[in-house]
This record gives structure tokens, sequence and C-alpha cells, in this order.
């Protein structure tokens, strides 16, 4: 059976309670899937690979009738931003390869849409299981994964690579790949102060004492602040989270202000009126004579 939505055909096949989503045809953008079809019974399952390779694709919206999304369903979408979908059972490398995800909404929870989206294109597919999302048991297993990441040399994974063609030449840099972990480490330990329900005290000063030994001038790597500047110059949230986190060097701020560029007024206004503020109510401020 085939059926128009948003200007492309989808084809769907009977299932044993409903029908089945077998796959897109055409280059959506943005997409929310039926509940029901005319003949009134519900979209019940997303089969493997119904959405492979959807690379325009940046909004999803699957219905709460969905129990059941088959393996690689959305793989390739790397376009996905934000999915809005029930809490079901999923199968293997569901969002792999979609690097732009932001936010996956499980049961439109928004407390754990960014947490999730992490996990979700990381393949990290028990923190995806139906019914444990937003538990503290939940959280802690988030957590102990981003603890074992961290605990994992830069050079992690390296010597496994595929090479893809030319452009994936930079991968064969060692220099380049460690320091594309350490970002990456960055990306996940700010994105869990930045949602910090049920956070233990001790493991939140750990995700800190990374950001801040991985800040401009860091001989460890100034990865946390490259993160700010190539991914999040928009987000203020982003950068609010670097600075709470002690990603401004205490010592010698004016550094780190005149390595932001110009482009970035918003920022920098940020930086200054957060020195200013620190200046104001901190003593340290002045036993450094800033």
């Amino acid at each position: 059976m085939e059926y128009s939505i948003y200007g492309t055909n989808a084809q769907f096949e009977t299932g044993t309670d409903g029908w089945i989503l077998k796959r897109i045809e055409g280059s959506p953008v943005t997409m929310s899937l039926p509940r029901q079809l005319p003949d009134g019974r519900e979209l019940r399952e997303i089969a493997a690979k119904a959405l492979l390779g959807q690379t325009r694709l940046s909004s999803l919206t699957i219905p709460e009738s969905v129990k059941k999304i088959g393996d690689w369903a959305m793989a390739g979408c790397r376009s996905l931003n934000e999915v809005h979908m029930p809490d079901c059972v999923l199968g293997k490398g569901v969002f792999r390869d979609c690097p732009a995800l932001m936010h996956l909404y499980i049961d439109e929870r928004k407390d754990t849409a960014a947490l999730l989206a992490e996990a979700a294109k990381q393949d990290a597919a028990y923190l995806l299981q139906a019914g444990l999302t937003g538990s503290a048991e939940w959280y802690a297993a988030w957590d102990r994964w981003l603890k074992t990441f961290l605990e994992e040399t830069d050079q992690e994974g390296y010597t496994g690579q595929v090479p893809c063609g030319e452009e994936d030449y930079w991968n064969f840099d060692v220099a380049a790949y460690e320091s594309a972990r350490r970002m990456e480490k960055a990306q996940r330990c700010l994105l869990r102060l930045k949602n910090p329900a049920f956070l233990d005290a001790v493991f939140r000063e750990e995700l800190r004492a990374y950001i801040s030994s991985h800040s401009a001038g860091s001989p460890s790597g100034n990865e946390a602040w490259q993160l700010i500047l190539t991914r999040h110059a928009e987000e203020e949230d982003w950068y609010a989270a670097f600075a709470e986190a002690g990603g401004l060097d205490l010592e010698d701020p004016e550094k780190l202000i005149a390595d932001i560029p110009d482009s970035f007024a918003a920022m920098k206004s940020f930086f200054l009126r957060y020195i200013a503020v620190r200046k104001a109510t901190d003593p340290i401020w002045d036993r450094l004579g800033l």
C-alpha cells in the first residue's frame, strides 16, 4: 500500500495488528507519520532501513501507536536534528550516522532529550531500552557510560578505523584523532553538566576538572575551548556551562577573550559580563590584581 505524506510516497505493508512503514520515497525535510491509515488501522512498526539515508530530513515525529522500530531505521539521516517518538522497542543502529541529532524526545520528556540524543548517536543501545528513560537508574547508567569513555585513552579505536576515501585522510593523523576524541569527551562532559539531574557531586567535579584542564592554553589540549568556538558559538547555554565549569582561566581571562573572533559578538559580550560579575563578587580577583 502506498500513502502520500508531505509530498512523498510512503510504502506500508500489513502486520499482525496494524500497519508497518516499509519505505519513504522522496526527500522530506520534516515529517510527522500518521497514527492511522485510511482503513482505520494504526501504524505499529517502522521497518528496518525505512528512512535510511534521508539526508534532508531534519525533524521527525513518530506516533504513540508505534511499538517497534527496526534496525538502522533512521541511519544516515545526517541532517536529523529532532525526533519525537514513543517509548518503544528499538533495533540496532537506529540512529547511526545521525551527527546532527540534538534532541530525542521519548514520550515528550524534555529533561532527557539531549542526553538521549547523545546516547542514540553513539549507538549506546542499552540507554534507549523501553521503560528505563528518566529513572535514577537510567541516569546512573548514562554516567557510567560517560565515565568509561573518559577513562579510555585518546587513541582508543584509532587502529580499528576503516578509511572510506580521500576525505578521511585526516584520520591517519594520530594527533588529530586524539584531539577529536578529547573534543568528544568535552562535549559529553558539558552536556551532562547542562543536564544535572541525579548528577553525583563527586562526578560533577570530575566533569568540571576535564573542562578546565582542556581550555585555552592548557598543556593537556584546548579541545573544550575549541568545542565552544566551533560547535556552540551561537548557543549561550553552552558557553555559560563552559564558564561555570571553570573553562575561564582566572589568571588571564583576557587572553581567552582575545581568541574570540569579532563575528562572535554575543559570546564575547557574555564572557566580559561574566568576568565583571566574578570580579565584583569573588575575592580571588582582588588577589590577582585584576
